[in-house]
């Protein structure tokens, strides 16, 4: 179902970009310091305005993946106000993390990806790609 939707997503606005997606569906995306603990949030305000915020602090490969977890709030569960906190190990990820985080991988992640990487680990493909490892994982479902 995330897949799908993402793949309409991409088809439709004719990018994988999330900032791009995000100016084409009319959600706005602030960049702002959030404090050293929240990476980033969805906000959805009275009027129905859609809002993502994002922690100037971080670098642009974790804005890009914050802004798609973000987005995968906005399209997946437009009511729900999430923020998204530094990951705590003894925390477990809500059901809503995880879909956020599935819809970031599926955007992100092409799915051809490891047709270039066949004999390598799932560690050697995320250092090379600069992606994370758990993304690669909801991606294609290997450990």
């Amino acid at each position: 179902m995330i897949k799908n939707i993402v793949d309409g997503l991409i088809e439709l606005s004719g990018t994988r970009n999330p900032f791009e997606i995000c100016n084409f569906l009319g959600i706005q995306v602030l960049i702002h310091d959030l404090g050293s603990q929240i990476l980033g949030f969805f906000q959805k305000t009275k009027d129905g305005t859609e809002i993502l915020h994002i922690n100037s602090r971080l670098d642009d490969i974790k804005r890009k993946y914050i802004c798609s977890h973000e987005l995968g709030h906005a399209i997946l569960e437009p009511d729900l106000n999430i923020s998204f906190f530094i990951e705590n190990p003894l925390v477990v990820k809500s059901k809503h993390e995880i879909k956020a985080d599935k819809f970031a991988a599926e955007l992100l992640i092409h799915d051809n990806l490891l047709e270039s990487y066949e004999g390598f680990t799932l560690e050697q493909i995320a250092i090379a790609e600069n992606i994370n490892k758990e993304l690669l994982n909801l991606k294609f479902n290997i450990k």
